[in-house]
């Protein structure tokens, strides 16, 4: 009888941790401004050159939260460098600046000139 009912429990919490990976991939997209990662929670507004994200994940005090920031750590991208509302972020020789204020964010292709480490 002990092992029937660990072995419900096991499946249950199997069950749960495959429901969590998928919609932890499902949250997340690849943009087109460098391959970096932005949420499908939010809408996106193409504008020249950049994106702009509507989404409840980010804020203009802590910038991205702590599952956003997560997935872009997940996906490659180290920070560079901050400075007020604008971060930098770079993954194999690409750069893009992430402006973030409360519930949108910018995003835009960015160069290595000027930004210090």
């Amino acid at each position: 009888m002990k092992t029937r009912r660990m072995g419900k429990w096991l499946a249950g919490l199997l069950g749960i941790a495959i429901v969590s990976g998928m919609a932890w991939y499902y949250l997340f997209e690849t943009s087109n401004v460098n391959g970096f990662p932005i949420p499908r929670t939010g809408t996106v507004e193409e504008k020249p050159e950049c994106l702009l994200v509507k989404t409840h994940l980010v804020s203009e005090i802590e910038g991205p939260g702590v599952l956003y920031e997560t997935r872009i750590r997940q996906a490659g991208w180290k920070l560079v460098d901050r400075e007020g509302l604008a971060a930098w972020y770079e993954k194999d020789g690409r750069m893009i600046e992430l402006t973030t204020f409360d519930d949108e964010l910018f995003l835009e292709a960015a160069v290595r000139a000027g930004i210090e480490q």
